[in-house]
């Protein structure tokens, strides 16, 4: 990550700040997520919890995630950010009160309202980055995106699970309660998200209209896929979130701290992966299509894996690959797509991806109270193989840049 991406770093000032509300937030949510997600079946013992809980965490972004760019457009991204940071600090009060089974409707409820705050702030975060970086940037931008997810696993999810191990769970819902705070402290020294337009956006309410948006989407068959990835893949990677939990707990009993682990590992497959997509020049679709089918791969291995550390490993390799497809393809997104659909694009994709994870998760824990957990697990990464497959063969036909033409043709 030497020379072009500090550089990078450096130069964009307001993403530095964006960066960094991004690591504290993000840490202190995986510190309450590790937490949670153990509490859950020390209390249950079931997959289904833990698939319910999971699920519940997403399906807020099929009722709020189209609507964060309109309600960005007329507040102004930074004041919805702020807001969704210290509604979530109050709700996320609530799981201080779990104590018993009985109580896990607290659990459920108050996993929905904090997903709901999540589903409005992802979507108009990540179309802040195309309009406060220059476009030179976006790749090494996207990059730094991956780190800060491997950040956010490797400090908040281990150090979630050892201070969940030895302190309780309380402990790790306090440290997720002064995250929120202090990411919305951060962001409110921020000058702006918007870019050089605030002020004529945030008047221009209806400035976006998904009216406009969908028919291209509809007729730009370049887009329908990049759509339709973000429809199939979801409902595979839900396969992967849950069982991570259940691998970690009941596969190889290492309660708490193997989950903080399986976590930490992703993390540093996060932070390793723009060493190698930094080295990639060209042909970004197909080397992210690539790498889907590697996490296929890995993951039917780790399916099979009777040594914990040997999982841990591979679910590293697994993030490597994931890191560089998710970087690729984000670059190729904001480059291609005309930055006035950049906010219902993203918010779009949001929906979709994070629902449908849901209803996979959902799905998963029902699974699990039948199949043996690497029945299931094998099961994903055939899933992923076919799926990488699919698409990189229906990718060979475009040209990135003679599709960034048609569309920017389409938004004038």
């Amino acid at each position: 990550m030497e020379g072009t991406m500090f550089k990078t770093f450096t130069f964009e000032k307001s993403y530095r700040k964006l960066f960094l509300a991004g690591i504290i937030n993000g840490i202190g949510d995986r510190f309450s997520q590790v937490a949670l997600l153990a509490l859950i079946l020390q209390m249950t013992g079931s997959g289904l919890s833990v698939g319910i809980t999971m699920a519940l965490r997403m399906i807020p972004f099929l009722f709020f995630s189209t609507l964060s760019s309109s309600i960005a457009r007329k507040f102004g991204r930074k004041r919805i950010m702020i807001f969704t940071d210290l509604s979530r600090a109050v709700i996320a009060l609530s799981f201080l009160t779990v104590n018993s089974p009985a109580e896990m409707w607290i659990v459920y409820a108050a996993s929905f309202l904090l997903a709901s705050g999540e589903a409005i702030y992802s979507p108009i975060r990540k179309s802040s980055i195309p309009a406060i970086v220059s476009s030179k940037s976006l790749k090494e931008i996207n990059g730094w995106e991956q780190v800060l997810m491997g950040f956010v696993l490797v400090i908040g999810a281990l150090s979630g699970g050892i201070v969940s191990y030895f302190l309780g769970a309380k402990a790790a819902f306090l440290l997720n309660i002064v995250s929120f705070l202090v990411a919305g402290w951060i962001l409110s020294t921020l000058p702006s998200l918007d870019g050089k337009n605030e002020n004529e956006l945030i008047s221009k309410p209806n400035h976006e209209k998904y009216s406009e948006l969908l028919p291209v989407i509809a007729a730009s068959s370049f887009l329908f896929m990049l759509m339709m990835f973000e429809l199939i893949i979801p409902l595979i990677n839900g396969i992967e979130n849950v069982l991570l939990s259940v691998y970690a707990v009941e596969t190889f009993e290492k309660a708490d701290l193997g989950v903080g682990i399986f976590y930490s590992v992703l993390g540093l497959g996060l932070i390793i992966s723009p060493l190698l997509t930094k080295m990639i020049k060209k042909r970004f679709l197909l080397f992210s299509f690539i790498c889907i089918i590697g996490e296929g791969l890995f993951l039917t291995t780790i399916s099979q894996t009777k040594a914990f550390w040997l999982a841990a490993v591979l679910f590293g390799m697994t993030a490597v690959f994931s890191g560089i497809g998710n970087t690729l393809l984000d670059t190729i997104a904001m480059e291609t797509i005309p930055s006035k659909w950049h906010g219902m694009y993203f918010g779009l994709t949001s929906m979709l991806s994070n629902t449908f994870i849901g209803v996979s998760m959902f799905f998963t824990g029902i699974a699990l109270e039948w199949l043996n957990p690497r029945l299931v697990g094998m099961f994903g990464g055939i899933m992923y193989i076919a799926a990488g497959t699919f698409f990189l063969l229906w990718s060979l036909k475009y040209s990135v840049d003679q599709e960034k033409a048609k569309l920017m043709k389409k938004a004038v």
